[in-house]
């Protein structure tokens, strides 16, 4: 029976890997958080630090959220008022001096964490699974339609090792 279990377990990573091949990764940027991408095409959806001046992230918007449209060639589009309300959106308190709690409109409980390093890099944490990670990208596992997610991978360093993981959401529907 055990073997079942793992076997099974097993085909259902294979299959999660598998779905994200192929998936273009957006250029890279001094002040990129992190990108969303999900099952059902391959859009991308870029969130990115935005600095008034120096190391000072803007108190009205920290972070700029825009959409690559890989069905339109790549051009960069800014989000709809539907994607930015109901989904890409985020929602953000200001903590501390350059110190953001926010979270995206499609799963307000989960809370993320906007910081600035001495060395003036951005970046964003997590906690999945009981681990913090830095986050540098998610991949959403949606239904056809792309009104429901069962599941998101979260892949980034590990905030206490250093080393690339990648840690697997379920979603509470």
């Amino acid at each position: 029976m055990k073997r079942h279990v793992f076997f099974i377990l097993f085909l259902i990573s294979v299959l999660e890997i598998s779905a994200q091949e192929g998936y273009p990764v957006p250029p890279n940027s001094p002040h990129r958080l992190f990108y969303i991408q999900h099952a059902n095409n391959h859009n991308t959806y870029v969130y990115e630090a935005n600095f008034l001046s120096g190391k000072n992230l803007s108190d009205d918007e920290p972070i700029k959220i825009h959409r690559i449209n890989y069905k339109k060639g790549g051009i960069k589009e800014e989000l709809s008022n539907l994607q930015r309300r109901m989904a890409y959106g985020i929602s953000f308190v200001k903590t501390a001096a350059n110190t953001f709690d926010f979270t995206l409109a499609a799963y307000p409980a989960k809370k993320l964490v906007l910081k600035v390093s001495n060395d003036a890099i951005p970046y964003v944490t997590v906690f999945i699974n009981g681990k913090k990670i830095i986050l540098r990208r998610m991949f959403l596992f949606c239904n056809k339609l792309g009104t429901g997610v069962s599941s998101i991978n979260f892949y980034g360093k590990d905030a206490a090792t250093g080393r690339e993981v990648t840690e697997n959401f379920e979603v509470d529907n």
